[in-house]
């Protein structure tokens, strides 16, 4: 596979090209704000609105979540909630946080109320990698991941 670098693409600086955030619209934007900081470290970077829309930028390291709460957006699917239905719709289902110790993260998030979806274990592939799934405040699924040392 072809390693395409941002010149090729979009003739800029020929640097691989790097995910800046992904975006989420959730219910209520003041609890998913306080869920992401509380629970996973997130820090507020800055807010803005669009027309029937209010959007706020949340921050940990490289990671960027852009959440938007929307006039009249549809909730989340019951199917987009399962662990053995999510992956039958399409689009994304999921984003993933690597951590260095996927165990203790999900218990110390596990005595903190967070539900989790999956407990931890092993990637299927022999790579060694480890991974659960928790349960965000709107009931997306959230992955953590650690690398194989």
């Amino acid at each position: 596979m072809k390693d395409f670098k941002s010149e090729s693409l979009l003739g800029g600086s020929g640097e691989p090209l790097q995910l800046h955030h992904v975006a989420v619209v959730v219910r209520d934007l003041a609890s998913s704000i306080a869920w992401y900081q509380q629970y996973l470290g997130f820090e507020h970077q800055y807010d803005f609105e669009l027309p029937g829309a209010k959007v706020t930028m949340l921050v940990l390291g490289n990671a960027r979540l852009e959440l938007y709460e929307v006039e009249g957006a549809s909730p989340i699917l019951k199917e987009r909630q399962e662990v053995g239905t999510v992956l039958k719709a399409e689009g994304i289902n999921h984003f993933a946080f690597a951590v260095d110790n996927v165990d203790t993260v999900i218990a110390a998030l596990a005595s903190k109320g967070v539900e989790i979806a999956v407990p931890p274990t092993n990637v299927p592939n022999g790579s060694g990698d480890r991974f659960a799934f928790l349960y965000d405040s709107e009931r997306m699924l959230v992955e953590l991941i650690q690398a194989a040392k």
